[in-house]
C-alpha cells in the first residue's frame, strides 16, 4: 500500500507550542502502572476527535490507541490492539513502514509532518515526540493525528466561491501558520472585523456555568468591552444556548426589537452599543464551549456573514482546543501528577541558571521520605503514595510560598526565593518538627546559598546533610518498630501528630482489606476467602433484603448468591477511611458492579457498603461489622449501550 508521505519535517520547541491542528500532550507516571490521574488523562484522550496512539520504538508494539483511533481503524475494544504492531493496525502492513521516522524523534521537541492514510481513508496532520508512558524511564512514541480531510475539502470549496471567501482562506492560512494561538486568533479577528466593516469581533469561552470574553478586536474609536465581560452567567444567554446546541447561529437585525420580547438580553447588550449582531457556536465533542461574534456589521449582509463565521468557527475551535491542551501539556510536563508539586523537569529547568539575587540568598531544603520502599513492598503503592502525599501536605503547610519539586521517587527539594535567612531557618525547623511528630516521616537537609554560590552547589550541600540525618535516623539508639513495617523508627518525643506514619499504614491495610473482600465476593465468588477476613462475631446487614446475618448465616447467604455475580467486574472503586479509636477503623466503599446481561450487554449497578475493622494483637485487621446499602434492580440499572 502506497502512502503519500509529504517531506519537509519541521521541529518546534515545546515551549512554543507550534504546529497546526495538533494538541500538545506530555505524560509522566511513576511506577510500573499508571496512577488514577493518568487514567483520567487517558479518558480525556478518548473524548478527543484527534487520533492518539503510543507505540514502543524498538518492538513497534502498540501500547495505546484512543477511542477515536479504534473507530477509525474498525476496532471495537482496546483489547484488540494488545500484542499487535503499530504498522499492522495503523497501516495494514506486515513489516515496519519504510517511512518510519522513529530515529528523528526526541523527548524535548515535536516532529511535525503529514500523510495520506489509505487504510483510514483520510489525510492527517501529525505531531510526534518521545514520552515516558509507563513511568519506567523507557521512552515510547506518542503521535497525535488530526484528520484534516474535511478541512481540505472546505478549502477547495472556499476557493470556488465569492470574494469574501478568499478572505476566509487568508484567515485560515494565518491561523495555521502562526506558532502562537493567541496571535493567530487576534490577527484573524482583526482581518475579519475590517473586511466585514464591523465595529467589534470577539470570542467568548464557556467554563462551566460562567463565560468570559477572552479575545476582542475593536475598530478605531470603539471602546473595548473585554475587561468588563468576565464571569458572565451562561443563563444570561439562555436563548442563544438553545440555538447553539442545535448548531444554529444568532442573528440580531435590530436590538430594539428585543426590548419588549427579551428585556434581560436587551439590558445586557444595550450598554455595549450593539445594534446588530451575528454569533456562531464553538464546539468540542458536540458540547458548546463558546461562541465567535461580530457586532454592528452592515444589516443587509447578515446571512452571508453568518455563513463566513460558521466556516471560521471550525478553525477557531481547533485553535482554542489546541491552546487548552497546550496549557494542560505545560502542567503535565512540569508537574508531578501524584503530589501536585513540580517535577524533575521543572527542577532541572530552574536549577540551571547561576544565582543572581542581589539582596537575598536562597534557602534549600532537601527531603527524603523514610521507608518508602519498605512501605511499598509491605502494603503496596497505595500506602506509599499516601506517605508521599502526607509529606507534601506538611511541606505545603510550612512553605506554601516556596517552589517545591519532586526530584525522585522519594526525594523532594524546596527552593525559597526572596526570603530572609532567619525566617527560612525558622520555617525549616518547624517542618523538621512536623516530620518528627508524624513518626520521623522524612529526613531533611538544609542549606543557604549566598550570592556567588550556585543553586546546584546549595542543593548538593543540603542533600549531603539529609543523608547524614538519614544515617542517624537508621542508627539511633532509641528505636521502636512500627507494627508491620520493616524499618526502625525513632521514638518521637511527646505525643505523635495525628495522621502520622502509623495511621497512614493502618489506613492502607484497612482499604486493602475492604477492597479485597469486595473482589472476593463479586469477581471471584470466593466465599471461603472472604469469610477468612471476617471475625467470628461479625454482623452483616443487607438493606436490600432487610436482614441481619451472623457470620454462619452470612456464609449460606453468600453461597446462595454467588452464581448471580459470576462474571461481574468492579468499576470506579472509591474508598473513604476514618480512624474511630486506637484499634478501630471505619471504611466506606462506593463502586459499580458490572453484571453480564442479555444480548452481550452489561448491567451497571451501584454498590455501597460500610465496614468496621478492628486491629488484632498480631497487627492485622479483621472485619467486625458490614452494612450494605440498597442496590437498584436490573430494571432500574443503566445498561451500557442500551
Amino acid at each position: 500500500m502506497r502512502q503519500d508521505l509529504r517531506q519537509g519535517y519541521s521541529e518546534s520547541h515545546m515551549d512554543g507550542m507550534a504546529g497546526p491542528f495538533c494538541l500538545r500532550i506530555a505524560c509522566a507516571a511513576k511506577g510500573a502502572q499508571m496512577g488514577v490521574w493518568m487514567k483520567e488523562l487517558a479518558g480525556e484522550f478518548d473524548e478527543l476527535n484527534e487520533l492518539i496512539y503510543v507505540a514502543d520504538t524498538e518492538t513497534y508494539e502498540l501500547l495505546y490507541l484512543n477511542r477515536r483511533g479504534l473507530q477509525v481503524f474498525g476496532l471495537k475494544d482496546p483489547e484488540q490492539i494488545k500484542g499487535r504492531k503499530c504498522y499492522e493496525v495503523l497501516q495494514g502492513r506486515q513489516e515496519p513502514c519504510d517511512f518510519c521516522n522513529n530515529h528523528l524523534l526526541s523527548a524535548d521537541t515535536y516532529l511535525e509532518w503529514e500523510i495520506d492514510n489509505e487504510l483510514a481513508d483520510g489525510h492527517f496532520l501529525l505531531k510526534d515526540r518521545l514520552v515516558d508512558w509507563n513511568g519506567d524511564g523507557r521512552l515510547s512514541r506518542m503521535e497525535i493525528a488530526l484528520d484534516v480531510t474535511r478541512s481540505d475539502r472546505e478549502k477547495k470549496r472556499l476557493q470556488e466561491t465569492l470574494d469574501r471567501e478568499r478572505v476566509v482562506l487568508e484567515c485560515i492560512k494565518m491561523m495555521h501558520s502562526s506558532p502562537d494561538s493567541d496571535v493567530a486568533i487576534q490577527n484573524t479577528l482583526q482581518v475579519m472585523g475590517e473586511f466585514l466593516h464591523s465595529e467589534r469581533t470577539y470570542i467568548f469561552e464557556i467554563y462551566g456555568r460562567l463565560m468570559d470574553n477572552t479575545y476582542e478586536w475593536c475598530a478605531p474609536g470603539i471602546s473595548a468591552e473585554i475587561n468588563r465581560l468576565k464571569d458572565i452567567p451562561v443563563t444570561d444567554i439562555r436563548r442563544w444556548m438553545s440555538s447553539f446546541q442545535r448548531g444554529e447561529c444568532i442573528i440580531i437585525k435590530d436590538l430594539e426589537e428585543l426590548k419588549e420580547s427579551d428585556p434581560l438580553e436587551y439590558r445586557r447588550l444595550k450598554p455595549q452599543n450593539i445594534r446588530t449582531l451575528v454569533t456562531v457556536p464553538l464546539f468540542e465533542n458536540d458540547a458548546v464551549i463558546g461562541f465567535f461574534g461580530v457586532d454592528n456589521p452592515p444589516v443587509g449582509n447578515l446571512e452571508n456573514i453568518s455563513a463566513v463565521l460558521d466556516i471560521l468557527a471550525y478553525f477557531f475551535q481547533s485553535l482554542l482546543l489546541r491552546k487548552r491542551m497546550a496549557e494542560r501539556l505545560s502542567q503535565l510536563s512540569f508537574m508531578d501528577g501524584l503530589t501536585g508539586t513540580m517535577n524533575r523537569n521543572a527542577f532541572i529547568r530552574d536549577i540551571t541558571p547561576p544565582l543572581k539575587d542581589k539582596g537575598y540568598g536562597r534557602g534549600i531544603v532537601f527531603i527524603d521520605v523514610n521507608g518508602l520502599k519498605e512501605t511499598n513492598d509491605k502494603y503496596g503503592h497505595v500506602a506509599g503514595d499516601e506517605l508521599l502525599m502526607r509529606t507534601c501536605e506538611k511541606m505545603e503547610s510550612v512553605f506554601s510560598d516556596a517552589d517545591k519539586y519532586r526530584t525522585g521517587g522519594d526525594e523532594f527539594v524546596i527552593i525559597c526565593r526572596g526570603m530572609e535567612k532567619q525566617e527560612f531557618q525558622e520555617r525549616a525547623e518547624l517542618l523538621r518538627e512536623k516530620f518528627r511528630k508524624a513518626g520521623s516521616l522524612a529526613a531533611m537537609g538544609v542549606s543557604w546559598a549566598e550570592e556567588g554560590k550556585t543553586l546546584q552547589e546549595a542543593v548538593d550541600e543540603a542533600e549531603n546533610l539529609m543523608y547524614q540525618e538519614k544515617k542517624s535516623f537508621y542508627t539511633s539508639i532509641h528505636q521502636q518498630e512500627i507494627p508491620g513495617r520493616n524499618i526502625k523508627m525513632t521514638e518521637p518525643e511527646g505525643e505523635a501528630e495525628p495522621g502520622g506514619v502509623t495511621d497512614i499504614l493502618e489506613e492502607a491495610q484497612v482499604k486493602q482489606l475492604a477492597g479485597e473482600m469486595l473482589r472476593l465476593y463479586f469477581e471471584k465468588q470466593d466465599v471461603k476467602g472472604m469469610l477468612r477476613h471476617m471475625d467470628a462475631s461479625c454482623i452483616w446487614t443487607d438493606e436490600e433484603h432487610q436482614r441481619v446475618y451472623g457470620r454462619r448465616e452470612a456464609e449460606l447467604y453468600f453461597t446462595r448468591l454467588a452464581d448471580q455475580y459470576r462474571g461481574c467486574r468492579i468499576e470506579d472503586l472509591q474508598q473513604y477511611s476514618r480512624k474511630l479509636a486506637a484499634d478501630t477503623w471505619l471504611c466506606c466503599i462506593w463502586c459499580y458492579v458490572d453484571k453480564p446481561g442479555e444480548n452481550g450487554k452489561r448491567i451497571r449497578m451501584p454498590f455501597k457498603d460500610s465496614k468496621i475493622m478492628k486491629k488484632e494483637q498480631n497487627g492485622n485487621f479483621k472485619c467486625y461489622f458490614v452494612h450494605i446499602s440498597r442496590m437498584v434492580s436490573a430494571e432500574e440499572a443503566m445498561e451500557e449501550g442500551g
